[in-house]
């Protein structure tokens, strides 16, 4: 079966392209209209999230916002401390160590759900009288130090932009309003004036770890202008999409899916040259990449030799009349 898709300039032979734009979102044609895009993408991260219990979390928090300069300490949101994994208000803390940080719900947990309440996506380590001294107060505008202001509470320079990341994931994955804390164009100007960090990427990389999604709006600032307008945000994955048609076959399949040690990759047709294969990771990484003969059918994948990790690959397999593309899990 032959028909005409569109897909991102990842899919094709730009290795550069693997690196920029995760294969998480393989399956989202942003090619559409903002309304089609976002509803793809709400799709896919709710799908794609393995709800934990508020009880789980308190270890995760620790490993998600650890201190890349000193694994032993967390960095705390608002004040940018880093402190000692240890120094939690429960959670572990037997009494031996000083109780001082506990967990923010960026989104105020006496505004949302059961399910939000644990989504790591907007949980922080914070210091605790921080915490306390926020409370439920909306966002509001500012500048320097975190701290309340006129009507709210502003996060800081350092945060904001992170604050705002996490109210339009928030706004994606649970339809949690902006207007109850602060507003879209305030979150809009931070997203611009506070661009995504290291730290943002770690605890984006380590959140899809825990629970399976991603924050979209951390890997690709731009789709908040491409949704809802305003000044340019900062472009990861080079914007307007480049996509082009291809002649796209969907009858590749691999087996068995999931796979352990050995896997079969049918469902092709040889052509007269050379074909290329690529297994690309969720990050985007090719991880491996071979020339095939125009002879083969199958192809038998030893995977313990390729040493896969456990998790998503993509499969490719580009020739000069086709591509074949296909997505398999090792466990």
């Amino acid at each position: 079966m032959r028909t005409i898709f569109t897909f991102f300039i990842f899919l094709y032979q730009v290795i550069g392209i693997f690196s920029q734009l995760p294969v998480y979102y393989q399956s989202v044609d942003f090619s559409q209209t903002e309304t089609q895009v976002q509803q793809q993408l709400k799709t896919l991260i709710t799908n794609t999230h393995n709800t934990l219990q508020y009880s789980q979390t308190y270890p995760w928090v620790r490993y998600i916002d650890e201190d890349a300069n000193n694994t032993d300490h967390v960095i705390l949101i608002y004040n940018g401390q880093s402190i000692s994994k240890l120094h939690t208000i429960g959670g572990g803390n037997d009494g031996t160590y000083p109780e001082t940080w506990n967990r923010e719900h960026v989104y105020p947990q006496s505004l949302i759900g059961t399910t939000a309440a644990a989504d790591l996506h907007h949980l922080r380590a914070c210091d605790a009288v921080i915490n306390n001294n926020r409370g439920n107060l909306p966002f509001v505008s500012g500048s320097g130090s975190h701290g309340t202001a006129t009507g709210g509470y502003y996060p800081g320079d350092e945060w904001k932009g992170d604050v705002a990341r996490m109210m339009m994931y928030m706004y994606l994955r649970y339809d949690e309003p902006f207007e109850d804390v602060g507003n879209l164009t305030l979150f809009l100007q931070w997203n611009i004036e506070d661009p995504v960090s290291d730290f943002e990427r770690q605890r984006n990389n380590r959140i899809q770890e825990a629970q399976g999604n991603r924050n979209p709006f951390i890997d690709q600032p731009y789709l908040a202008t491409f949704f809802w307008g305003g000044n340019a945000a900062e472009d990861t994955w080079g914007w307007p999409n480049m996509v082009t048609e291809h002649t796209y076959s969907s009858t590749l399949s691999c087996f068995p899916n999931p796979a352990h040690h050995n896997m079969t990759i049918t469902g092709f047709q040889a052509d007269s040259h050379s074909s290329t294969l690529t297994i690309v990771n969720a990050m985007g990484q090719i991880v491996h990449q071979e020339r095939l003969t125009s002879v083969q059918q199958d192809i038998q994948l030893p995977l313990h030799e390729l040493r896969l990790t456990n998790g998503w690959y993509l499969v490719k397999i580009d020739s000069e009349e086709r591509q074949y593309i296909a997505r398999f899990l090792v466990e």
